[in-house]
């Protein structure tokens, strides 16, 4: 009976959570965007920064690490020169200035408010060739991403991810599909690793061990799942609110933990992976999304988003599996599992809590 009930209540827990409404917020990305338009005689510039990284920046008048749309008005100078600080912009091996246009504030449809601050730099002649360098992530945390969108006269809008590890990059045309495919897989593998939830909820999956058949079953069902959703979302066939993702993917992490507790089958818990890798395939559309999937070479490079999460995946249970192997020779293992659950399963009724009541008081 407990069997049949601890397979029943993962589906009838995302048929649920998918049939009622949610007033959550999702949490950040860590990302900023730009963009770059080069016309015949100039080259426009669009930086947009949300509250989170502008906190970075120092314009928190009063101290109380929140940001008002006063506190952003009024630190929109101080937005302008930390980006004039931070680009570097050379066109046909000319170096570009910075002339400061106009700011705004804008908010996304989750509330998170947006400073964008506007430039252009003269042309002598139309670009062949640019050269950009954002120094911003390196002082935002090595999580952070710039997405870029550039344009050059007569050539396709090209896009492009700057990083602490990659701030430099030039443009000379078009990106080849596999400069596209090679960014995106590499793109998978670092959210897999930079998803502390859902690297959680595969440890809470995998610790309670058993055999390495089993396990792969456990990683291959959540791997087809998340597929599915993920190509269904991404190619906007179907479209869910993140704020309810996001909390989905917290509650799957509980459900998954406390189940250790009674945990005695561990045959086919591979059914309870693939209902809630479902859940989890929507969230790595969401970021998908904000990546901005090209036009061209559009299911190629979904497809090589979600092989850098196998990638990513993969690794995760190649590092962990020799240890849980081990362990399950102890005589405290049972002892063990219980803990880690319990860790794992109070962070995950944390970022379900975060999420519902748009707090940001979680670590990661």
């Amino acid at each position: 009976m407990k069997t049949r009930l601890s397979l029943i209540l993962p589906f009838a827990f995302v048929l649920l959570f998918f049939a009622t409404p949610h007033t959550v917020r999702a949490h950040k990305l860590n990302t900023s965007y730009t963009n770059l338009i080069a016309e015949e005689t100039a080259l426009k510039v669009r930086v947009r920064m949300d509250d989170f990284d502008l906190l970075k920046i120092g314009i928190d008048q009063d101290g109380d690490s929140l940001l008002f749309y006063e506190e952003i008005e009024a630190g929109l100078d101080d937005v302008f020169a930390f980006v004039e600080e931070q680009m570097r912009l050379r066109a046909n091996g000319e170096p570009l200035a910075l002339v400061r246009d106009r700011g705004d504030i804008t908010p996304d449809n989750q509330g998170n408010m947006f400073a964008n601050v506007y430039f252009s730099a003269e042309l002598e002649e139309p670009v062949s060739e640019l050269e950009v360098w954002v120094g911003w992530p390196e002082r935002f945390g090595d999580a952070h991403k710039n997405l870029a969108k550039v344009m050059l006269p007569g050539q396709p809008l090209v896009q492009a991810v700057f990083s602490a590890e990659s701030p430099q990059q030039t443009f000379a045309g078009e990106k080849s599909l596999w400069d596209h495919l090679y960014e995106f897989t590499v793109l998978g593998v670092e959210h897999i690793f930079l998803g502390y939830d859902h690297v959680m909820f595969l440890l809470a999956l995998i610790v309670v061990g058993g055999r390495l058949l089993t396990l792969v079953k456990v990683v291959t069902a959540f791997t087809v799942a998340h597929s599915i959703t993920l190509c269904l979302a991404a190619l906007e066939i179907v479209r869910l609110p993140s704020q309810w993702i996001e909390a989905g993917i917290a509650l799957s992490i509980v459900y998954v933990a406390v189940e250790n507790f009674w945990l005695k089958r561990l045959d086919y818990r591979w059914i309870i992976t693939f209902a809630f890798g479902l859940v989890h395939g929507f969230g790595f559309a969401n970021v998908l999304r904000e990546l901005g999937l090209p036009t061209k070479g559009l299911v190629a490079s979904l497809f090589a988003f979600n092989a850098g999460v196998e990638i990513g995946q993969v690794a995760i249970v190649a590092l962990v599996f020799p240890l849980i192997a081990w362990l399950s020779r102890q005589s405290y293992q049972r002892t063990v599992v219980l803990v880690v659950s319990a860790f794992i399963g109070l962070f995950g009724l944390g970022w379900f809590v975060e999420r519902v009541l748009g707090l940001e008081y979680m670590p990661f």
